[in-house]
């Protein structure tokens, strides 16, 4: 039994608009994004240990003086030095007691620790970073457009582009449902996926188009020539995206608290990406054509009884 993916597209987009749904929900509870320190600033302390440390020593010397690790960035500079970049902290909280208490919980593992004083650091103004990730992302879904309209057609160039909006919303309400700090990273992540996510989609209307000219439409609907399209190059579509996916797992389980805010988004968006080829875009290039065929159609029909 052949798989059949279009006769069952309308539950894919509705699963996907819950999960965006679900997401603008929980963001409008939590009272919008958790925005990390690049957006609302902070302070910066940083220790040098004499030595080579660990990150979770750090992370466990914050816990013990009241600051949460998870919203913290810890940066290793010259192997010997941790570089903590720490949210405003509250009114109950002094810089210079909390600077010394956290030498102190470190000082028991590494003897030589010792610090500067912690520096104020304004965050980046959120109005200005989001529009000018906007822009970036609309200039490029422009050009995208353009090329894909040139190379294949309209229609496709809108699939396409539909698909790209759902994978940046879908990155969107996951990172917003699972309430994880959003920094500048974040919006590098939504700008690779952008890039990446459109391959898939390109190969498989690439596909289309040849099947397009090989099948009339009298023999096959353009939901049966999609369907054909997508199981011809679905292992090729699984296989890249697996071994992408295995890259960006290893170094979001291995790597440091600054690779992982990078590698979760690209988790997201890659299997976003892969999803949406399939599930988005070819059900909205099946609906515009069928329109169109329906349009053209229902013309001819009026000219002849004329």
């Amino acid at each position: 039994m052949q798989l059949q993916f279009m006769n069952k597209s309308k539950y894919f987009m509705m699963f996907s608009g819950l999960v965006i749904l679900v997401g603008l929900i929980i963001g409008l509870v939590f009272g919008g994004l958790n925005l990390g320190i690049d957006f609302t600033g902070g302070s910066i302390l940083t220790i040098e240990l004499g030595e080579s440390f660990e990150q979770t020593d750090v992370e466990a010397a914050l816990s013990e003086n009241g600051i949460d690790p998870s919203t913290t960035q810890i940066v290793t500079a010259q192997d010997t030095q941790a570089v903590i970049r720490m949210q405003e902290m509250g009114e109950d909280m002094d810089d210079a007691t909390v600077r010394e208490g956290i030498i102190a919980s470190l000082a028991e593992k590494y003897p030589a620790a010792q610090g500067g004083e912690v520096e104020s650091v304004g965050g980046v103004t959120t109005g200005e970073i989001v529009l000018n990730a906007f822009l970036s992302i609309v200039i490029a879904a422009a050009l995208m457009l353009i090329y894909i309209w040139i190379r294949f057609e309209l229609f496709s160039g809108l699939a396409a582009l539909t698909a790209l909006v759902h994978d940046v919303l879908i990155m969107t309400a996951v990172v917003c449902i699972a309430r994880v700090q959003i920094n500048s990273s974040y919006i590098a992540a939504c700008l690779t996926i952008v890039g990446y996510s459109i391959n898939d989609t390109i190969v498989l209307f690439d596909r289309i188009r040849e099947n397009n000219k090989k099948y009339h439409i009298s023999s096959k609907s353009r939901s049966e020539v999609a369907d054909i399209s997508i199981r011809e190059t679905l292992s090729r579509t699984i296989n890249t995206s697996v071994t992408t996916l295995v890259t960006i797992l290893a170094l979001y389980v291995f790597g440091v608290s600054a690779i992982r805010e990078f590698a979760l988004p690209l988790i997201i968006g890659l299997i976003s990406g892969t999803y949406s080829s399939i599930f988005i875009a070819s059900p909205v290039w099946v609906r515009l054509m069928e329109r169109k065929h329906r349009i053209h159609k229902s013309k001819t029909a009026g000219k002849k009884a004329k």
